[in-house]
């Protein structure tokens, strides 16, 4: 039975790399949007989004089924966040409404998660330009002395974020590394993923054209952009 990744974190262990869930193993746990929170702890506090029925549009369920990302069946508002990047500035989740976001959770000694990166940073740099944003959440305890070498060796330029309490990923329901959350411009968590990906197989970026497709068309006319 394999340990869970917060019983590693809370000792202070990495974890054994057969420890770490496949793409075919359980879906991930998708954290509770009635969690309580207080005025005072911004970190846990989320703005309210209107929860809806999932799952998406049918046109896009074959997608979600070849890169193995799991659906919830009740759309909610992910959690929201505040995490410095690499260079010490602040990044809110919030300030990213409007935005599709690949929430990502990974750690440099996870072997998956450094052979994804670099199929992340090519579909990064595909949609750049567009009302997309991938954020990679380290959970490195080192923080940026760590992570900051492996970034350069990678030249990744897609936003990296540091959680070294794990306190973050705790807030997501992380169990395994890596962990992927897909989250739509209303801020809703739309798919979850445990498990190395290749994100720029073709499904993958017909996935993302197509959610920024229908988020574009919600702006014109929210009837019919789901038919």
């Amino acid at each position: 039975m394999a340990v869970s990744l917060r019983h590693h974190l809370d000792r202070g262990i990495n974890p054994p790399f057969d420890a770490l869930p496949s793409p075919s193993g359980p879906p991930p746990s998708w954290p509770s949007p009635d969690q309580p929170t207080t005025p005072d702890d911004p970190q846990r506090s989320s703005p309210r989004v209107q929860d809806s029925p999932g799952p998406l549009s049918p046109t896009f369920r074959p997608l979600f089924t070849a890169l193995g990302l799991h659906q919830p069946t009740h759309w909610s508002a992910a959690p929201d966040f505040t995490l410095q990047d690499l260079h010490g500035q602040s990044m809110q989740l919030r300030h990213l409404q409007g935005k599709l976001v690949l929430l990502n959770f990974w750690a440099t000694w996870c072997v998956p998660c450094r052979i994804e990166m670099p199929s992340m940073e090519r579909l990064y740099q595909t949609f750049k330009r567009t009302d997309f944003i991938l954020l990679a959440v380290s959970l490195d305890r080192q923080g940026a002395a760590m992570v900051k070498p492996f970034v350069e060796e990678m030249q990744l330029t897609f936003p990296i974020l540091l959680d070294p309490t794990a306190e973050v990923s705790r807030s997501y329901g992380v169990r395994g590394l890596p962990t992927t959350y897909l989250i739509d411009p209303d801020g809703r968590l739309i798919g979850a993923a445990v498990g190395g990906r290749d994100w720029f197989r073709t499904e993958a970026k017909a996935l993302i054209a197509g959610l920024l497709r229908q988020a574009a068309a919600m702006k014109n006319d929210p009837a019919q952009a789901r038919q």
